[in-house]
């Protein structure tokens, strides 16, 4: 069911809510006219709305993923085990010990495109065990761990909404301590001085694919790229010449490139997000009015 609704170096991420990322209005003109994703056309205006904030937060969720990777090579963490899953932990823990709620909000979708995404697969699709990634709905109900281990009270509602087993709950608030804690001392002998700073390269490319253009407005609006740059730079001592880029790749992707020291954010992707919440809308007509009748 979709559910709606550290230290010092942990918590980087609240000064930019209201500062930067989360507005949806006009947004600066791409190569090409934009144009709303065709599974729109179904939806309601307010359906639409939420589906493009679903979309920026998981675009959120996704760079600060990719972030995670970004520190791990240019800091040369260590890394015990899967690397995917090592900063699938560090980006749910950089974005809860913020302790704001619309990045709790950006937590709860970025478990939930992993749900979405589980049940878009093909029945006959073979389960990729052999992936970097772990499995989408270990993703998310790894994510949702965390949650709880943050904060049960905020998050058990959501949790429930997933039937979350109770047992594991208790075993979350260990599981998140530990781990916060593990990042903190790994991450504490980087801390950025006072008055340090890291100048990015940023980019948002053009593309000639309508669809695609609507989204990257949209992000360009949102300062998506940008939130990046002021939540890290100042905060780890990272050398300059990071690149930030967001562009048309040809697939719904999303990358690290240690060797060209550069983040990539693919369009396609956040097209994907899009069509998977639509689709959820279309999918549960009476489940979306039921809960229209209780607010």
């Amino acid at each position: 069911m979709r559910f709606r609704n550290a230290a010092a170096c942990l918590a980087p991420v609240k000064m930019l809510i209201g500062a930067t990322a989360l507005s949806l209005a006009a947004a600066t003109a791409g190569a090409v006219e934009p144009e709303q994703p065709e599974l729109y056309a179904e939806l309601w205006d307010e359906q639409i709305e939420e589906a493009n904030q679903f979309v920026i937060n998981t675009a959120i969720a996704t760079v600060f993923h990719e972030a995670g990777h970004m520190l791990v090579s240019e800091l040369s963490l260590p890394v015990l085990g899967r690397e995917e899953d090592a900063v699938d932990g560090l980006a749910t823990i950089l974005l809860l010990e913020a302790e704001d709620e619309e990045l709790n909000v950006v937590v709860e979708d970025w478990a939930n495109v992993w749900f979405l995404t589980a049940g878009a697969a093909d029945e006959d699709e073979e389960l990729a065990f052999w992936d970097t990634h772990g499995l989408d709905e270990q993703r998310a109900y790894n994510t949702i761990c965390m949650m709880m281990g943050k904060n049960r009270k905020r998050f058990e509602e959501f949790a429930d909404s997933v039937e979350f087993p109770d047992y594991r709950k208790e075993q979350c608030v260990y599981e998140y301590e530990g781990l916060r804690a593990s990042w903190g001392k790994v991450l504490e002998p980087h801390k950025a001085g006072e008055g340090d700073s890291t100048a990015f390269k940023i980019e948002y490319k053009p593309t000639t694919d309508p669809h695609l253009s609507y989204f990257r407005d949209m992000i360009v609006e949102a300062g998506l790229l940008e939130m990046v740059r002021d939540v890290f730079s100042g905060t780890y001592k990272l050398k300059d010449g990071i690149r930030l880029t967001a562009t048309e790749c040809g697939v719904a992707n999303a990358f690290w490139s240690a060797g060209d020291r550069e983040m990539t954010l693919c369009y396609e992707d956040l097209l994907n997000s899009a069509n998977l919440d639509a689709q959820w809308y279309i999918d549960n007509p009476d489940e979306d009015e039921a809960a229209e009748g209780e607010e």
